[in-house]
């Protein structure tokens, strides 16, 4: 990967972080093509937030990409496989199971942490003379004409002027690149934090994630290597600073209390983090020669695990055109690009915005009616299949990367 800024490229990509540098990896094989990715943190820097000590789980759908990316082989051997998914609702009966092989498949999904992935692609980039890492560098402005996007980056104290027939915003839910492109959002504050930690049991998870719905939103345990689960617990926003705040052996109680024992006693937990949560939407994907991708254009709750996933059949649906267009931002393609996503990203809204909104409360009637819910969907094969491939992210148009196909 060269360090020469040479202002002329095919594809400027704003965010390095998972998203931006997997649509780099994506066009890995597109020689022909010249791409800047345009990245504020420096990668090494404790501070970059998309490959920190977070994970990330996996869709099926995500494996097929990441194959396609011929970059499955070294990362298989790093994640934690979920061969099974159990769905309940505390304080309530009813409960769903999710199996691999009633689906056929290796895996449901993968546990894999960021920092894992962001390793590998760092690594996958830095052997392509195509790609251009600009690092550390922030956007500053935006023009377009019908030929063409001009942005203006400061880079190590420098105004510097990039031109490209494309721009691609991969630069997160508070995404500068769209708010210069004029693209408007949906926002909605869900009043709502994941507190987010490692933590080891008395009994081994088995492959299991496990997905429990409380009063105060969904609560994940997810199967890791070394025998570790990671927890992400949605707890109101009011109760943030004391959970945050308590003694490892309080916050371990109180997390107990809410799981309950199905992998035993807690034993140990690592490091919390603590992210609000918010649901952020844009209608418009594309404006004139500038397209956005993953959160930039949906920021979701982390119920479920969508986010990551979502945004991979982005920079699948985006590889794709772009591989097979000799003018990577034409009117008509970008359209084509707004025309693919758009229906998965509203079956994935309203997905989890549903699921945020029943399950997060105590009103009786409503409990009773969700535990019945589970019961019955336990009990009937077709539903969880239906419900096993929205996890396992294999409903709705099937792009060249979700068939293994490499671009």
């Amino acid at each position: 990967m060269s360090n020469k800024i040479d202002h002329h490229y095919d594809v400027i990509i704003i965010g390095g972080g998972m998203v931006g540098a997997s649509l780099a990896c994506a066009l890995s094989k597109q020689k022909n093509k010249r791409i800047a990715v345009v990245e504020a943190v420096p990668f090494k820097s404790d501070s970059q937030p998309s490959f920190d000590d977070r994970v990330i789980a996996l869709s099926y759908g995500s494996r097929r990409i990441f194959e396609a990316m011929d970059l499955w082989a070294e990362l298989e051997p790093l994640i934690q496989p979920i061969e099974s998914i159990h769905v309940s609702d505390r304080g309530h009966l009813g409960a769903t199971r999710l199996h691999h092989s009633e689906e056929n498949v290796e895996a449901l999904g993968y546990v894999a942490e960021n920092r894992v992935i962001g390793q590998l692609m760092m690594s996958r980039l830095q052997q392509l003379d195509h790609v251009e890492l600009i690092c550390p560098a922030t956007i500053d402005a935006l023009q377009q004409n019908t030929q063409s996007v001009t942005v203006t980056i400061t880079h190590n104290g420098d105004k510097t002027l990039l031109i490209a027939p494309l721009l691609v915003a991969a630069d997160g839910a508070m995404s500068r690149a769209r708010e210069l492109a004029g693209l408007q959002t949906q926002q909605q504050d869900y009043g709502q934090t994941a507190v987010i930690t490692n933590v080891e049991t008395e009994y081994a998870h088995n492959n299991v994630a496990y997905e429990r719905f409380t009063d105060s939103g969904p609560l994940a345990f997810l199967p890791m290597t070394k025998k570790r689960c990671s927890v992400v617990w949605t707890i109101d926003k009011k109760d943030t600073q004391q959970i945050m705040s308590l003694s490892d052996d309080a916050f371990i109680e109180k997390l107990q209390q809410r799981f309950g024992f199905r992998l035993g006693y807690i034993l140990k937990a690592g490091v919390r983090h603590a992210y609000p949560l918010a649901y952020v939407e844009t209608e418009q994907l594309v404006k004139g020669r500038v397209a956005i991708i993953g959160n930039a254009a949906h920021a979701l709750h982390p119920v479920s695990g969508q986010g990551y996933n979502l945004a991979l059949r982005d920079v699948a649906e985006m590889a794709e055109l772009i591989a097979g267009a000799d003018d990577p931002g034409h009117e008509l393609l970008l359209a084509e690009y707004h025309v693919r996503r758009r229906k998965d990203m509203q079956r994935v809204y309203r997905l989890t915005d549903t699921l945020v909104k029943v399950f997060s409360n105590n009103f009786s009637p409503l409990a009773h009616a969700r535990a019945a819910g589970l019961i019955l969907m336990d009990l009937t094969p077709s539903l969880r299949h239906i419900m096993a491939r929205q996890s396992m992210g294999l409903l709705g148009r099937m792009s060249k990367m979700m068939r293994r196909i490499s671009l």
